[in-house]
């Protein structure tokens, strides 16, 4: 998917979310109080499952794309020849969150967004309405190490996302092993969790942390929520 496809796409689904987005049609404050009301229960009814959009964001040829397709279930075939994403690819699934304080499913929408600055500028659009930012990088790469302090900068500090929305993967290649050591980390970076991944010996560790994770995430998203109920009742 090249740049201007990448931004026709994203413009296609937030138009689409704009059709259903509550309180989207809203442009006065004399609302019918019985409209509000049956929008409302509409309007709940309908975000009764959690949706996560989940970024997976990084330096290009650090996995994104094996882990994405591992967590969705999409491909069993974990090695293969490397094959660029090209803008983004969007994988739909329903997960367990384990941790998550409502204990229901979770609709995941996984967006594995190529790590090629040539599409920096649809990033912007990549990152409307974000759930939480995984960042996957190769721990035996040095220049991953720099690199992820711009990727945290771009996706995590602008959007003032929660250090449990965002999670760090150091994804070791097959036959490269796994070492748990402690990597050099910017400080800003060090707050987040930090797990090690390698999808041909542990790959149901790797599972179970991103459940963990998305516990985290859905937590966030349920505490807003009612945040966002106060503050139409009130």
């Amino acid at each position: 998917m090249g740049r201007e496809e990448t931004e026709r796409l994203v413009e296609t689904i937030e138009t689409k979310r704009k059709l259903i987005s509550p309180g989207g049609g809203r442009s006065s404050v004399d609302i019918n109080s019985r409209a509000l009301k049956v929008s409302w229960a509409a309007n709940a009814k309908l975000l009764d499952m959690f949706k996560a959009k989940i970024l997976f964001i990084g330096p290009s040829e650090s996995g994104k794309t094996v882990l994405a397709n591992f967590l969705s279930d999409t491909a069993e075939n974990v090695g293969g020849e490397y094959r660029p994403t090209q803008g983004v690819r969007i994988l739909e699934f329903e997960s367990q969150p384990e941790g998550s304080v409502d204990n229901k499913t979770c609709e995941v929408e996984l967006w594995d967004c190529s790590g090629d600055f040539k599409f920096e500028s649809c990033w912007p659009a990549l990152m409307k309405d974000t759930s939480g930012v995984v960042i996957v990088f190769n721990p035996d790469v040095p220049s991953h190490l720099k690199e992820i302090e711009t990727w945290y900068s771009m996706f995590i500090s602008s959007q003032g996302l929660l250090d449990n929305q965002c999670l760090l993967i150091a994804h070791h290649k097959p036959g490269s092993g796994v070492e748990d050591e402690r990597l050099p980390l910017a400080s800003h970076l060090s707050r987040l969790s930090l797990i090690h991944s390698n999808l041909e010996e542990e790959p149901e560790d790797v599972r179970q942390t991103f459940c963990r994770y998305l516990g985290n995430v859905v937590n966030a998203m349920s505490e807003s929520r009612e945040q966002e109920e106060m503050s139409i009742i009130t």
